[in-house]
């Protein structure tokens, strides 16, 4: 079986939306991670994400012309703080590595996609 990409979605938190600086024990931790992933040759790319505010969403209301809604955003639990995406044989092993950030983050928020194509 080929491996297959997946993206981890970490949530972000109140915390970091409003601009605050992750904690650096956690940060270490994550980055503790990523090695880990690196070493295991399943790391594609990890990219942590700016607070809401920074950026910007496009809407279609009622499939009309795009509308441009600039941050911060109010419902943080929908929001994105990073993305990974790593190379694993299966959606178990991809959850199994967000796991591992979820050790890293207790209490965070993962969501998992396999990547079309």
């Amino acid at each position: 079986m080929e491996p297959v990409r997946y993206m981890l979605l970490h949530k972000t938190n109140e915390k970091l939306e409003a601009g605050q600086a992750p904690d650096p024990a956690m940060l270490a931790r994550a980055d503790e991670v990523l090695e880990e992933m690196r070493q295991a040759g399943v790391l594609c790319s990890a990219e942590g994400l700016m607070p809401s505010s920074r950026g910007a969403r496009v809407t279609f209301p009622g499939g009309n012309e795009p509308r441009v809604l600039d941050g911060p955003f109010t419902e943080t639990k929908e929001l994105i703080a990073g993305v990974s995406i790593i190379r694993v044989d299966s959606k178990d092993e991809a959850v199994r590595w967000a796991l591992r950030f979820a050790d890293a983050d207790p209490g965070t928020e993962i969501d998992i996609f396999e990547v079309a194509g």
